[in-house]
């Protein structure tokens, strides 16, 4: 795909938009502004940037939605970002919790002629290092079935899909916990206050609602 001549910023709006759909939020200009740390002036300006480009519409009710246009464009900075990712832990060796926030610093510097080769190399990865899939993000683990490990029940069983990847703290208490993508997870208890007891590689771990609402995984049967 070409890419389109437009500011970091714009890119930035873009997928920070694209990623709220996918985690089923509402896209609005103060999340917005918390999300990519600016002013809500500074969000007002880009909105109407990306509105008069063809990238976004914003409703009456101030909720923002990405025009077909945008949606693709956003859907290949997310595949950009990724790219970054896996060049970072898989050639390289950055650790996965690190991965994040230097691909939100790389991913803008790829020329097309290294997007090109990046996409020949890791062209058979199905996800990124943090289980997000290459094409189609969180919104595709949910139409494949996937759901929150929050939702899962005592004596139920599950493999870890995707975990959030944009807090490099949480991915360090992950990797602590041996919990990654692939590994199976035994549900031993339910809290009242939602915390569970798991049981990971034979051994017993407790996640509060905090990181059980951060991990996707597949029921088992």
């Amino acid at each position: 795909m070409r890419r389109e001549k437009t500011s970091v910023s714009q890119e930035d709006y873009l997928k920070a938009i694209w990623e709220m759909l996918e985690e089923n939020q509402t896209p609005i200009s103060a999340r917005l502004a918390e999300e990519l740390q600016v002013t809500p002036p500074a969000v007002t300006a880009a909105l109407k940037r990306m509105t008069r480009d063809g990238h976004v519409r914003v409703d009456r009710n101030g909720q923002i939605a990405l025009t077909q246009k945008g949606r693709k464009f956003a859907e290949y900075l997310a595949m950009r970002h990724q790219l970054a990712e896996l060049l970072l832990t898989d050639v390289i060796g950055l650790s996965w919790a690190k991965a994040h926030d230097e691909a939100e610093r790389l991913e803008h510097a790829i020329s097309p002629e290294v997007e090109a080769l990046l996409i020949k190399r890791f062209g058979d990865k199905k996800s990124c290092p943090h289980g997000v899939p290459m094409r189609g993000g969180v919104a595709m683990l949910r139409k494949q079935g996937a759901v929150l490990l929050a939702d899962l029940r005592a004596k139920d069983s599950g493999e870890i899909l995707c975990v959030y990847e944009k807090d490099a703290q949480f991915l360090e208490f992950l990797e602590g916990l041996h919990l990654r993508p692939a590994t199976t997870v035994n549900v031993l208890k339910r809290e009242y206050d939602e915390t569970m007891t798991l049981r990971v590689d034979g051994k017993r771990i407790h996640l509060g609602k905090p990181a059980t609402t951060r991990i996707w995984v597949r029921k088992l049967a």
